[in-house]
C-alpha cells in the first residue's frame, strides 16, 4: 500500500494518552532521544508503565537502518510497538501483522501491566506468528551476481491479470505482556464491502473498549462505531453510531463511562450540522449502553472535529480543531459530570492557533496536558518567552480550579530546526513526554519535567 494513500488514513488515528501509572522519582530531568524509523514511518501514540513507555505506530518499509527495528517486515505495512525505559531507551520492538497490509490504530494497558494492539489489515486472517521480533537479514547481494529481469515476449509487466487492493476490512487485536511475549490475538470481519479505521482503545477490569470509523467503499459513508471484548478476546457485536458522515477520532473511559468523539454531517437529535462539519461527542454508560451525554459543536462555514478526549475529575475534556479555511484554532473544553439525569454542560473553552495533531494526557489532581503543532508567530502568542523557535510542537499544563475552569499553567517547547510536527504526547506524574518528527523517520523524543518554569529550551 502506498504511503500517499495512507496518509488519510493516518489522520483519523487518534492520539488518545491513557492516566500513566509509575515512574522511577529519580527519572525527573530532561531527557531528549532521537530514534531512526524507516523514512515513511510513523508513530501514533506514548503511554507509560511503570517503568518507562510504550509508543507505537504504523512502519511502512524495511528500515535496515532503524536503531528501533532489528527485523524484517512481515508483508507490505506493520504495526509496531516499542517498550521503553525511563531513559527513553528501546527494551524491545515488535512488528505485528500479517503478510499483506496493516495499520496501527491504538494501544492501552490493563490493569495487569500487559499491552493491548488494535490495528486494520487487508487479510482476513491472521498470520501464525504475527509478533516478530528479530528475523534474519536479507541476503547482500554482490557484484556481478545481480539479479537479471528477462522478458523476451513483450509482454507488459504491468499486468491488468494483478489483483486490485484489498480493503482494510479487518480489525487486528494483539495482546502483549509487559516483557513483549505474545498473548492472545483475533481478527473482526467488517466484510469485504468495508474498511475499517480503529482509532483508540481503552480498558477497565473486565475487558477492551474499542472505537473508529467504518467506510462503506461504494457509497463513501462513514460511520463511527465502538465495541467491547472480554480479555478473552470474545467481542460483542459493533455498536455503530451515525448514518453515512459520522467519523470517531477518539475513546476514554472512566468510572463506567464511555467517552466517544470525532466529527458529523449528520443529522443528531433532529437536527443537521450547524457548520460544514461539526464535532460531535458522546458520553455512554459501558454497563447499560444509556447515552448521558450527547454534545455537537459547530460554526457556520467551519469544519469542527474533536481529535483527542480524557476524563478529568469525572468531567469529560475535549481537544480538537476548528478550521475556518484560512486559519485554524485549537480548541479544548470542559463539560461538567453527565449524569442519567441530567446533560453535561459546558464548563469551560479556551482556543490557541495551531493545527494538527492534538492530543491530552490527564494529569495528577486533575490536570490535563495538551500539545499540538504549531508556527513561530502562533508560538509567540502562546508562549511569548519562547520568541524566535523554529516549527514545532508545544506542550501546554492545563490546570484545572475549584469552578472547574482550566487555565494556561506551564508551557514546554521543543525547538528545533525545519518542520517537526508533534506526532504524540505522553504524561505519567514527573513530567510530559512530546514525540515530534518523522521528517526522514527521525522520531524526536523530548521528555520534560514539571518544573514550574516556562518554556524549556534546548
Amino acid at each position: 500500500m502506498k504511503r500517499t494513500s495512507l496518509s488519510r488514513i493516518a489522520l483519523t488515528v487518534a492520539l488518545l494518552s491513557l492516566a500513566p501509572t509509575f515512574l522511577p522519582a529519580a527519572a525527573v530531568s530532561s531527557l531528549s532521544k532521537t530514534l531512526t524509523l524507516g523514512v515513511d514511518d510513523d508513530a501514533s501514540i506514548a503511554i507509560a508503565n511503570k517503568s518507562g513507555w510504550i509508543i507505537g505506530g504504523t512502519t511502512f518499509e524495511s528500515s535496515e537502518s532503524s536503531t528501533v527495528f532489528a527485523d524484517r517486515p512481515l508483508g507490505g505495512s506493520d504495526m509496531w510497538v516499542s517498550s521503553l525505559d525511563g531513559a527513553l531507551v528501546p527494551a524491545w520492538t515488535h512488528r505485528i501483522g500479517t503478510a499483506q497490509d496493516d495499520i496501527f490504530g491504538g494501544t492501552t494497558l490493563d490493569l495487569n501491566g500487559n499491552i493491548w494492539l488494535i490495528g486494520a489489515s487487508q487479510s482476513e486472517s491472521a498470520t501464525t506468528t504475527p509478533v516478530v521480533m528479530t528475523t534474519p537479514a536479507p541476503p547482500t547481494i554482490t557484484p556481478g551476481n545481480n539479479p537479471i529481469t528477462v522478458n523476451p515476449d513483450g509482454v507488459s509487466l504491468s499486468s491488468p491479470l494483478v489483483a486490485p487492493p484489498r480493503p482494510l476490512s479487518q480489525l487486528i487485536i494483539q495482546g502483549l505482556r509487559s516483557d513483549g511475549s505474545a498473548l492472545l490475538k483475533t481478527n473482526i470481519s467488517f466484510g469485504a464491502k468495508y474498511s475499517v479505521l480503529p482509532t483508540g482503545v481503552v480498558s477497565d477490569a473486565t475487558g477492551l473498549w474499542i472505537a473508529g470509523t467504518v467506510l462503506t467503499l461504494e457509497s463513501k459513508a462513514l460511520r463511527g462505531f465502538y465495541l467491547n471484548c472480554d480479555f478473552a478476546l470474545q467481542c460483542k457485536a459493533p455498536i455503530y453510531l451515525g448514518k453515512s458522515g459520522t467519523s470517531i477520532r477518539t475513546i476514554a473511559l472512566s468510572a463506567g463511562n464511555l467517552l466517544v468523539a470525532g466529527s458529523t454531517t449528520d443529522v443528531w437529535k433532529g437536527k443537521p450540522a450547524i457548520g460544514k462539519v461539526d464535532a460531535l461527542a458522546l458520553v455512554i454508560n459501558s454497563k447499560s449502553g444509556l447515552i448521558l451525554q450527547t454534545q455537537r459543536s459547530g460554526n457556520s462555514g467551519t469544519r469542527r472535529s474533536w481529535e483527542s478526549g480524557a476524563f478529568a475529575n469525572g468531567e469529560a475534556v475535549l481537544a480538537g480543531t476548528v478550521d475556518y479555511g484560512k486559519k485554524m484554532e485549537i480548541v479544548t473544553t470542559t463539560f461538567s459530570k453527565a449524569t442519567s439525569s441530567k446533560v453535561g454542560a459546558v464548563v469551560s473553552t479556551a482556543r490557541w492557533l495551531g493545527s494538527p495533531r492534538v492530543a491530552l494526557s490527564p494529569r495528577a489532581g486533575g490536570a490535563l496536558a495538551l500539545a499540538f503543532s504549531t508556527t513561530p508567530s502562533e508560538l509567540k502568542a502562546i508562549a511569548p518567552q519562547a520568541k524566535g523557535v523554529a516549527l514545532d510542537a508545544l506542550s501546554l499544563n492545563l490546570s484545572a480550579s475549584k469552578s472547574g475552569k482550566r487555565t494556561l499553567n506551564t508551557s514546554h517547547v521543543t525547538p528545533r530546526a525545519g518542520e517537526q510536527p508533534l506526532l504524540a504526547l505522553g504524561a505519567n506524574p514527573t513530567g510530559v513526554l512530546l514525540i515530534s518528527g518523522s521528517t526522514g523517520g527521525q522520531l524526536w523524543l523530548d521528555f520534560y519535567p514539571d518544573s514550574g518554569s516556562g518554556a524549556v529550551k534546548r
